[in-house]
């Protein structure tokens, strides 16, 4: 699995996962705006720099990456902050590999049945993603600036191995979450969007109601990939978090 890492090598160790049509890269401007920590960005297995190993479950990709924190942290444990897909494979590690999580943050992880429309949407979106000028399209629907964001975006989606994204999207619209939360006891922030999807909204009730030391915020005005909508806001709240364990405004508790 291919594996970016930045800052100090005695920094805090923080993992970020990324969502299902990107990559490492989208968490760029968290590296630059939190030069303190260790951040660690793997490309998820059949996508991006890692298409040539083929995505086989969540539940395998959580186990890959929990055996990359024992490899690469001095301690065998860092903090996860997962967006979309990425949020879903933190939760896994989180109930497989408790031992290897100090703290999660996820963000737009969608809990119970998927609308059909929804599914429609995802399935013309990873159709259009396929074509070169189709990414094109994406990329503006997903609010990629015109920058080195969007080249990334365009290189990623040229790599990624369609069927491990057809496998992805067919394993999250039947079961997103784990079962086993409950026992999670590590500080947990689930955060969504104000225009994210009613799944995400969901989701953040869910894992409020399982988890016992989790809490749930909105963030107003933003949707689903809003770590570069509100970069600042996002890496603010992610160095809070690992620092004290509190968010501050604007976010609204839920």
């Amino acid at each position: 699995m291919y594996i970016e890492e930045h800052g100090p090598a005695d920094g805090v160790p923080v993992v970020f996962l990324h969502g299902s049509m990107v990559a490492g890269w989208m968490w760029m401007g968290q590296v630059g705006d939190l030069p303190e920590f260790r951040c660690l960005l793997p490309d998820l297995p059949g996508i991006g720099r890692s298409a040539d190993e083929p995505w086989t479950s969540v539940a395998k990709t959580a186990d890959r990456v929990a055996n990359m924190l024992r490899e690469r942290c001095a301690s065998g444990s860092a903090h996860l902050v997962g967006l979309s897909l990425g949020g879903i494979v933190s939760l896994h590690v989180a109930v497989r590999h408790p031992s290897t999580v100090r703290s999660l943050i996820v963000s737009g992880v969608p809990h119970g049945t998927i609308p059909v429309m929804l599914r429609t949407l995802s399935s013309a979106i990873l159709s259009l993603y396929r074509r070169p000028w189709g990414a094109r399209v994406v990329a503006r629907m997903f609010g990629i600036p015109h920058d080195e964001s969007m080249d990334a975006f365009l290189q990623t989606a040229l790599l990624t191995d369609p069927a491990a994204l057809r496998a992805v999207a067919s394993e999250v619209n039947r079961r997103p979450l784990p079962d086993g939360l409950e026992a999670v006891r590590v500080p947990t922030l689930a955060v969504v969007g104000e225009r994210d999807t009613s799944p995400a909204k969901r989701a953040v009730q869910h894992l409020q109601r399982v988890m016992p030391n989790a809490v749930g915020y909105l963030v107003p005005g933003v949707g689903h990939q809003w770590n570069a909508e509100k970069r600042k806001l996002f890496s603010g709240m992610v160095r809070s978090w690992i620092g004290s364990q509190r968010v501050d405004n604007p976010l609204i508790r839920m």
